[in-house]
């Protein structure tokens, strides 16, 4: 993943600041043209321009062009763009980079444009303050989620699993993977691989009432905890309840190549809001659980903002595109047109304007969303420089311990020297 390095904006603070300090006074003028840029997916494309067009139609003269591309591009795109002094109006935010765009005087604090004309009054105190940053607000969460274990409902059926709730265990897992597993020995199995996902460690460590990330960025874990992290899932292979290495290893993140779309296990670890995506591609009837927990311990998981939409300190049209948002957030065309594919509305109003056109699975994640907050630890600080390296080294390193070219505490060794290290350096 790409970041703007310092030099980058070396020149841009002092006349950014400028410009924020303009907010308030400027009106929509007719002819007034902006920019949204997000990344995406076509259903996401798809609902946003609705929703973008839906407003042109409503506040005459005003034309807002938008662009769309992969996460990946996405951030080397958006960084080149802000150190030229061309950043789109409207940016489409991630809470993995809003600290770091905040803090370099890229994004506008929208304190200036509230509650007129943004007013996020029915958002929960959690879903407005995710997008702080030092106490003031530079993004506007489109829809919250949660992670979210995906699994085949008829494959759960058939070992007498119908539903699962917020207290199964690892065990639990463990258990019912390993039954799975026996249905279609060497073909299809109980679990995907998880050790090798950065959020899987993490939520692990957050049960036990521990960030990954300190505030200043460092590593908050030990070489002991990825040793038992790596130990849990080496055990689960062992058994033959998770998918081995050789199917596990051709998991890139994409939503198609998880073990669960490929039809190679019953379980995979994602985000509640991607339960469409993956269900918009399995032939199978499939449902969402929290991931597995521990007696006693806390749920691991917390409420995260999934996007967040944030104006750029160097828009000429800060008030208009203060204005779009609070369409796409709290009026009932804008939140129609977006519904759900970017999480939850973070606004109880906006919720009840979408409740009626929600599907079955529309349904399931407001009412998983629901039930998570009610067990939720807070939000952890945003991942630190560093944290996108981190999490391919885990990838890497948890591949060769289950291909079996290191032993578990040689992998912890591995993993945790270089993470430090990585952040050292970040």
């Amino acid at each position: 993943m790409s970041r703007i390095d310092r030099r980058q904006f070396s020149s841009y603070g002092a006349a950014t600041l400028g410009l924020a300090a303009s907010v308030g006074g400027a009106q929509a003028q007719s002819g007034t043209r902006l920019r949204c840029f997000w990344w995406g997916n076509p259903e996401r494309d798809k609902r946003t321009r609705a929703a973008l067009d839906a407003y042109e139609k409503k506040a005459a003269g005003v034309q807002v062009t938008s662009e769309s591309i992969g996460w990946g591009e996405y951030w080397t795109k958006l960084a080149t763009q802000t150190a030229g002094g061309n950043a789109p109006d409207l940016i489409q935010m991630d809470y993995r980079y809003i600290y770091e765009y905040a803090r370099r005087n890229t994004l506008l604090a929208l304190e200036g444009v509230m509650p007129k004309p943004l007013d996020l009054a029915t958002f929960s105190p959690g879903a407005r303050d995710s997008g702080k940053v030092d106490g003031k607000l530079y993004g506007v969460t489109l829809g919250v989620n949660s992670k979210a274990m995906i699994y085949d409902v008829a494959m759960f059926e058939k070992v007498g699993v119908k539903k699962l709730d917020l207290t199964w265990t690892w065990d639990d897992m463990a258990r019912i993977a390993g039954e799975i597993s026996k249905l279609n020995p060497g073909k299809y199995w109980g679990t995907g691989d998880n050790s090798r996902w950065e959020q899987g460690f993490e939520h692990w460590l957050n049960q036990r009432g521990k960030f990954m990330y300190t505030e200043d960025g460092k590593a908050n874990f030990s070489r002991d905890e990825v040793a038992e992290w790596f130990d849990l899932w080496d055990k689960l292979r062992k058994t033959g309840a998770c998918a081995p290495a050789e199917v596990a290893a051709m998991n890139t993140g994409a939503v198609d190549q998880y073990e669960i779309s490929r039809g190679t296990a019953a379980m995979s670890y994602a985000n509640s809001n991607q339960i469409v995506a993956f269900q918009s591609i399995s032939k199978s009837k499939l449902a969402m659980s929290s991931f597995p927990s521990t007696p006693g311990k806390p749920s691991g998981h917390y409420i995260k903002p999934s996007m967040l939409m944030s104006v750029s300190s160097r828009s000429k049209s800060q008030e208009e595109a203060a204005k779009i948002i609070q369409f796409m957030v709290n009026e009932d065309a804008g939140v129609k047109a977006l519904g759900i594919e970017r999480g939850v509305p973070g606004s109880s109003e906006a919720q009840k304007m979408i409740a009626s056109d929600l599907d079955d699975l529309g349904k399931a994640q407001v009412d998983y969303v629901a039930a998570i907050t009610k067990v939720a630890v807070p939000l952890p600080p945003p991942p630190p420089k560093g944290a996108g390296e981190i999490e391919t080294l885990l990838r890497r390193v948890a591949d060769s311990v289950a291909f079996g070219k290191q032993d578990v505490k040689a992998g912890a060794a591995q993993f945790h020297m270089e993470a430090v290290n990585v952040l050292a350096r970040a």
